[in-house]
């Protein structure tokens, strides 16, 4: 559990947690085996300190924060123990809804957006246009109703006993807000669940575990709170595209109603993507009706931190993107000189190139212009620590950081996903995609290990993760495939292509 997050009420950080594990590791595992036995949650750790976290806009309107509940430590300690076997059962036994990839291993954002953008291209392929539909739940974790909770945790397959302890954890809950140093006077809490607490995303997703089912024209796929429909058609069939994307609106509306969940159809984004061809083909009057509102289609949306535009070129997140890490790297800038080489090194990838490459292989795909621009921005970044001069050549310092360009560094990242879908370290919906030629024919041919390669005839097609990926792991050397551990992949892969580069 990382040491630097914010303590709860008691004040006591993770930090002072691990320097005295020694002497209360062991009254602390009696401590959370005795409330794992009893079915009882202590009550001294149900106190919460709820935090406003700015979302955008306007720090002084309540409606542009999030609330974060700031808890203990030492439940959080207990929340990842029964975390830890409570999700290891469900995902067991699968009883979590293959649709919903928060708080499963293997899973993230990442595998979600590359899920989403396979299927948009392979649509855009097959000549046919997407309409991805963003919903938005207002107040999504504190609108839980408890009971329904319980019941649902019942039809999981979760015991007596361990539906009481969920009990005892959701119910005589306190929370005060604080602002600077003003703390306003203990509540109780009679709805939702804790944000904050490392239990709550995992009960979120078995509360609206039966949403992916309840429609019936379009795929619907979920990350803990964040839900989104995609519906292909062809541009000869709008008006049934939008009376089955309305109606299942209407069975998500009915279904979030039934949980007491609410959405949002202000915020709720609805976006076509296609080829430009297609897409002008289209009438103008695109708009649907949703809970009393008109929705219109928007030119670009943000769904799981990335920004996604009609034709799914990434030039805006892009653009975004570029502009925010060189914002990042000017600041780091004007202070560099407080930090030696091996810190202000840690802190660059930290905060700029982690940001760079999130959900890389989603992206990679993108026009080489948009890979010069981030180009440049990791230029100015080597130049900064290395304080190699503006007209000097930039490759002597990318090889004293071991930083590979970012077209390479992307390839490896594709690499390192292909590695996790071939060896079931990834969500089935992407090892799924990759089938050995072993497995369809026994001849023993130079090419038995190989995958097939899909067949896609446009350039959306062959822009997809399932052809690059095919393509990238059929042409990767044989010793690399057969390295047994993810990490040894990563760092000889690494290793080869800086000696490849910097040779």
């Amino acid at each position: 559990m990382p040491s630097n997050k914010s303590p709860g009420k008691d004040k006591v950080s993770m930090r002072v947690i691990k320097h005295s594990l020694p002497v209360i590791l062991g009254p602390l595992t009696d401590i959370i085996n005795c409330s794992l036995s009893s079915s009882s949650f202590p009550i001294a750790w149900k106190e919460a300190e709820v935090i406003p976290l700015l979302k955008d806009g306007n720090h002084e309107e309540a409606s542009n924060n999030r609330p974060l509940s700031l808890l203990t430590f030492l439940s959080k300690i207990c929340e990842k123990v029964t975390l830890n076997q409570f999700g290891s059962y469900l995902m067991k036994n699968k009883k979590l809804s293959t649709h919903q990839s928060g708080n499963k291993k293997h899973h993230s954002c990442e595998t979600l957006n590359l899920l989403t953008g396979d299927t948009i291209l392979k649509a855009k392929d097959g000549k046919l246009v997407t309409a991805l539909t963003l919903i938005d739940l207002s107040k999504a974790f504190d609108s839980v109703n408890h009971t329904f909770l319980l019941t649902k945790l019942s039809n999981v397959g979760a015991s007596p006993s361990v539906v009481k302890w969920f009990e005892s954890y959701l119910t005589g809950r306190t929370q005060s807000v604080r602002i600077g140093f003003t703390v306003s006077t203990p509540l109780p809490v009679f709805y939702g669940v804790p944000q904050g607490a490392i239990l709550s995303p995992l009960l979120f997703s078995i509360y609206t575990n039966d949403l992916p089912s309840s429609v019936h024209h379009s795929k619907l796929e979920s990350y803990v709170d964040d839900s989104k429909i995609l519906l292909s058609f062809t541009v000869d069939n709008v008006d049934c595209l939008k009376q089955q994307l309305e109606e299942d609106l209407y069975l998500i509306a009915n279904s979030c109603s039934e949980n007491e969940l609410l959405i949002n159809p202000g915020k709720t984004k609805y976006m076509l993507i296609g080829t430009r061809q297609n897409l002008q083909q289209l009438p103008v009057d695109m708009t649907i009706n949703f809970l009393n509102e008109t929705i219109t289609p928007v030119s670009f949306a943000k769904d799981l931190g990335m920004t996604i535009d009609s034709y799914l070129t990434y030039d805006q997140y892009i653009t975004n993107l570029v502009s925010s890490c060189m914002n990042s790297l000017c600041q780091i800038n004007r202070v560099k000189k407080c930090f030696d080489k091996e810190a202000l090194t840690l802190i660059v990838s930290a905060l700029v190139m982690n940001k760079m490459f999130y959900c890389s292989t989603v992206w990679s795909n993108t026009s080489s212009t948009n890979i010069k621009k981030l180009q440049l921005v990791q230029n100015f970044a080597c130049r900064m620590i290395t304080n190699i001069g503006k007209f000097d050549h930039i490759s002597p310092g990318l090889r004293e950081l071991n930083w590979l360009p970012v077209k390479e560094q992307l390839l490896l990242r594709e690499a390192i996903m292909m590695y996790k879908c071939v060896n079931e370290l990834a969500p089935h919906y992407l090892s799924d995609l990759f089938t050995k030629r072993s497995d369809i024919h026994q001849r023993d041919t130079r090419s038995h290990d190989s995958l097939q390669i899909p067949l896609y005839k446009t350039s959306a097609g062959q822009r997809s993760f399932h052809c690059r990926g095919v393509t990238l792991w059929n042409d990767l050397d044989i010793k690399y495939k057969k390295l047994d551990s993810l990490k040894t992949f990563k760092n000889e892969l690494k290793r080869s292509m800086l000696e490849q580069i910097y040779k």
